[in-house]
């Protein structure tokens, strides 16, 4: 974890490092424009306020330090329509950086967890589980013992039934013959 002071920024002391790198590059920003901006020509400095806030260029307290400076040099020169410094939200701020914020949340009773209820429990579960399972090892017995074809044995019913028939043809084709013999010694 980085060393606390080297979160300043220009005497401000941000609240994490990530903050204090954004307020780093405003402030390089700020001398780069400073390097360039002349503070006489009112147009100017107008155009660069005007822009700067109109682009939300700066986010921390340096970067609105440096518009306000600006807003004061318009402000003297009695410039007119200047316009206000929005202040936008954007501190990434740790709970823990606010000794308030830490002894509020210490002295939070633990929230208890309500227990979900279940539409089904577990032993209501496990119970249908095994009554299906006994539906389907009946249903196995049932399509196996049963007479009519089903898709378990519908191959040895069908072989079954087709030997039956040729048992049966078989025996009257046997009747039809003795017949036939006896018929022809009679005559």
């Amino acid at each position: 974890m980085a060393d606390k002071t080297e979160w300043v920024v220009n005497g401000f002391q941000f609240g994490t490092q990530q903050d204090a790198e954004l307020a780093q590059n405003e402030k390089i920003r700020i001398e780069r424009l400073e390097e360039k901006l002349d503070y006489q020509n009112q147009e100017m400095v107008y155009a660069v306020y005007k822009k700067a806030v109109n682009n939300r260029v700066f986010r921390t307290p340096v970067g609105y330090d440096f518009l306000k400076r600006l807003q004061r040099i318009l402000y003297d020169n009695a410039q007119e329509d200047i316009a206000n410094i929005p202040i936008y939200g954007v501190y990434s701020m740790r709970e823990s950086a606010n000794p308030t914020i830490e002894r509020i949340q210490a002295s939070r009773k633990p929230v208890k967890e309500k227990p979900k209820q279940e539409f089904f429990s577990r032993k209501t579960s496990i119970i249908v589980n095994i009554g299906l399972l006994v539906l389907v090892i009946v249903m196995f017995v049932i399509a196996t013992t049963g007479s009519n074809p089903t898709i378990v044995n519908y191959e040895r019913t069908l072989q079954n039934r087709y030997a039956e028939w040729e048992q049966q043809l078989s025996d009257r084709e046997q009747v039809i013959r003795e017949k036939e013999k006896e018929l022809l010694i009679a005559e």
